[in-house]
């Protein structure tokens, strides 16, 4: 089962949100996570099964992207884990970015 996550920078305040994992028909095919394209540093959902061997992005569950999160909980999606706050912000480059859960999608 998937999410929809809210994000919201503790900085700057940027803010959006994203599907996190597939669906309980689509998991095998989609699996969408946020990352960070390399050529524009901007915020992108992308499938993840496509483009997990791709030279283009940064995932949010690289630990480069990850700042402390202080034993809070993780969102995990299979093996993929990302980290509830302090991640890397797109606007401000700083790692004040928290995800948070707000929908459970199939």
């Amino acid at each position: 089962m998937g999410n929809i996550i809210a994000t919201k920078c503790k900085s700057c305040g940027f803010s959006n949100e994203f599907r996190y994992g597939g669906g309980k028909f689509s998991y095998q095919t989609n699996c969408p996570v946020p990352a960070i394209n390399k050529e524009t540093l901007a915020f992108e959902n992308i499938n993840y099964l496509e483009h997990k061997n791709s030279d283009k992005y940064l995932f949010y569950t690289d630990d480069v992207l990850k700042g402390n999160n202080h034993d809070n909980n993780k969102i995990n999606n299979f093996d993929l884990k990302l980290n509830t706050v302090n991640n890397y912000c797109p606007k401000c480059k700083e790692k004040a970015l928290d995800f948070r859960i707000t929908m459970l999608v199939d």
